[in-house]
């Protein structure tokens, strides 16, 4: 296996558990939470979540930094642009660790996720 199909597939791999994991938690596991109670079960998961998250970003971090620099794209706009992004995440996941029951906040997450996953997409091709 080539060394570059492996960060690849860890760049995949940790941003389908962020981007995913976050779906999981909107789409099932809150609205559960808030259908039959379980705050201690919510407040688990989330720093669960929370730390596999932080694991992810470090993983996404590192494997895009090399991609950026083995294919040559630091100066490419779209990844400026996606960059940005990644920085809003940060700046949005601190405000979330500040104010965790925020939806706003969380939904917001989400959203520039899905933004940053577009714009991979459209980086690869």
């Amino acid at each position: 296996m080539e060394a570059w199909t492996l960060v690849r597939f860890l760049h995949v791999v940790a941003l389908a558990f962020f981007v995913g994991g976050q779906l999981v938690l909107i789409v099932a596991v809150v609205p559960a939470v808030r259908r039959h109670g379980g705050d201690v079960v919510m407040r688990s998961a989330a720093k669960r979540f929370g730390i596999g998250s932080a694991v992810a970003l470090l993983v996404l971090v590192a494997t895009g930094a090399a991609m950026a620099s083995h294919l040559a794209r630091w100066q490419d706009n779209l990844l400026q642009v996606k960059l940005m992004c990644v920085v809003l995440i940060g700046v949005l996941l601190g405000l979330h660790i500040a104010s965790p029951g925020s939806r706003a906040i969380s939904i917001a997450v989400f959203v520039t996720s899905l933004l940053v996953v577009w714009l991979g997409v459209e980086l690869t091709h």
